[in-house]
């Protein structure tokens, strides 16, 4: 199926970078490791990182369609969901740095997976000729 048209926002083709983007971090926390650069503790947070990432696109995706499909009109229900959705992110992260065990700097490297695919495919769109 081909690329969607310049100016619509494709989902797929961003949820594909940001999966990308996780299994680069994990690969390069992985080789750290293997490297002895890091230790072993880092990639348990990194895994944790990378799947509260990709969980928050989706739910973002689900509420974002959900609020367009219905003729391009934004409801107060759509802000309560997406308030709802950022402060259960916080809370989600808050528990996981406070009371999770996990490696701090691979649950941050882990996290940063979504802002890593916005920004690849950010790339990949300005190298896009304007049809």
């Amino acid at each position: 199926m081909g690329r969607d048209a310049p100016d619509r926002l494709s989902l797929r083709a961003l949820t594909n970078r940001i999966f990308l983007s996780a299994g680069l971090i994990l690969a390069g926390a992985g080789v750290a490791v293997a490297a002895g650069a890091a230790s072993v503790s880092l990639l348990p947070g990194a895994v944790c990182g990378a799947a509260i990432a990709c969980g928050n696109f989706f739910l973002i995706r689900k509420i974002l369609e959900r609020a367009f499909s219905g003729g391009g009109t934004v409801t107060k229900g759509f802000v309560v969901q997406y308030v709802l959705k950022f402060l259960g992110l916080i809370g989600v992260v808050y528990l996981v740095v406070r009371y999770g065990g996990f490696d701090l700097l691979g649950f941050l490297l882990g996290l940063s997976s979504l802002f890593l695919g916005v920004l690849l495919e950010a790339v990949s769109r300005s190298f896009e000729p304007n049809a």
